[in-house]
């Protein structure tokens, strides 16, 4: 994951759809969960994973606040803005996106149990839309249909280390989906290359109802300019 302050800074020529605020108010599956967790156990497992997230957060504060006033003592700079980024990027405990997705209560179904194009469509973008309410969010999508970006963040990307921010924070985490294989000569990313280049329109881009972005279950997406991203 990479790491940009006020969001627009790191993700350049991208507009903002909707901020982690609106994001986090409707962040909800719309069908009927699948798994062996029952709703009380996942009721307890969110809660138990909130009151960390809190408790983190008070102990980031502290700890800034030692940082401002360990620099006043010795004659330093004290602006608490550039305090925070110094905690944040070198300093701040790591979680991941898996245990970001608990605290909305959504334990993210494996792929091969998402048969139905909509079904995996839906978790994905329940995904995506819990993780910007956690102040982290995707970028370099376009390569990937729904079903392999959903792979791709069920079996690496949500189990990858990343800082424990508050979401209301200056700076945002970013996920880049664009890996250095992508861009072979034989992969997804080198076609998504020659589609821009092309001046080519990607199959199948239709935006899905309500939030949600386009339904691309298996061909190149549109999907990047719809995705959450910080409020500007």
């Amino acid at each position: 994951m990479c790491y940009g302050v006020d969001g627009a800074a790191g993700v350049s020529g991208l507009q903002s759809q909707r901020s982690a605020a609106d994001c986090k108010r409707r962040v909800r599956r719309r069908r009927v969960m699948r798994g062996g967790l029952s709703a009380v156990r996942l009721a307890q497992l969110a809660r138990e994973a909130s009151e960390m997230r809190k408790s983190q957060t008070a102990e980031r504060v502290t700890r800034i606040d030692e940082l401002v006033a360990s620099a006043a003592d010795s004659g330093g700079d004290t602006d608490r803005f550039y305090w925070t980024l110094v905690y944040d990027m070198e300093m701040a405990p790591s979680t991941t996106g898996r245990a970001m997705l608990l605290e909305h209560q959504i334990v993210p179904v494996p792929p091969q149990d998402l048969a139905a194009d909509d079904d995996l469509h839906d978790e994905l973008w329940t995904v995506v839309e819990a993780l910007a309410a956690s102040g982290v969010f995707i970028l370099n999508s376009d390569h990937l249909c729904d079903r392999d970006l959903y792979a791709r963040l069920y079996y690496r990307i949500l189990d990858e280390p990343t800082r424990c921010l508050p979401p209301e924070t200056e700076a945002s985490e970013f996920i880049d989906c664009l890996h250095p294989m992508d861009l072979d000569d034989c992969g997804m990313g080198k076609k998504l290359v020659d589609r821009q280049q092309g001046g080519q329109e990607s199959d199948e881009s239709v935006r899905g109802p309500g939030i949600r972005g386009p339904f691309n279950p298996r061909s190149l997406a549109d999907r990047d300019r719809w995705m959450p991203r910080p409020r500007a």
